[in-house]
């Protein structure tokens, strides 16, 4: 009869028991669900970012006067391609629209036009309308192709530039100008400095 009377009281306990071990189970079903949206987007976004490719910032190089030398003058253009030909491009394009004045700007002759541009293993190639190699003497030519290298390579100091007019190479049977002035290659910042800006 004892028993009997305790079984009652026991039923209750039970009850909350459960009803605990079923509350405990619904959260941890919850919780699992809320990782399941939540943690792929997490995880996912920095291999995302990393994977979009850099955008180019090209220099364009024009030239200033500084205690009576020449010298060149870089200006950072802010692209939107994830291309480093189309930055290339888009610099040469917005280098040779500058105007010639008495600073000087530029002495690249107005109306030069690029006419190609190209990116291969072996360094970058500039195709440059015929205007390009008019009128001025030997610093003219020669500033005028250091600003067109030193654009050329301003996403890599390092490449060398191969530079033509209207498809010639500019060469020892293509020099350039009425001066000509001779382009030997491969032409890099480095040589062309050396050969050319050290006695300016």
């Amino acid at each position: 009869m004892k028993s009997r009377g305790r079984l009652p009281s026991v039923i209750p306990i039970l009850l909350i028991v459960f009803s605990l071990l079923l509350i405990g189970v619904a959260e941890i079903t919850a919780l699992w669900a809320l990782t399941k949206v939540i943690l792929p987007t997490s995880i996912s976004s920095p291999s995302l970012e990393e994977l979009k490719p850099a955008k180019f910032s090209p220099q364009i190089y024009q030239l200033e006067i500084v205690n009576t030398r020449i010298q060149l003058k870089p200006k950072t253009i802010y692209t939107t391609t994830t291309s480093s030909k189309l930055a290339l491009t888009q610099a040469l394009e917005k280098l040779l629209a500058q105007p010639i004045d008495f600073n000087p700007v530029s002495t690249i002759p107005q109306q030069t036009r690029l006419l190609h541009l190209d990116i291969t293993k072996d360094g970058v190639y500039v195709d440059l309308s015929q205007e390009f190699a008019q009128g001025g003497g030997s610093s003219s030519m020669i500033y005028r192709v250091a600003q067109v290298l030193y654009t050329a390579t301003s996403i890599d100091s390092q490449s060398p530039v191969f530079l033509s007019i209207e498809g010639k190479p500019l060469n020892d049977n293509y020099p350039l100008g009425g001066e000509g002035l001779t382009l030997e290659y491969p032409m890099t910042r480095q040589q062309f400095n050396r050969e050319f800006l050290a006695e300016y």
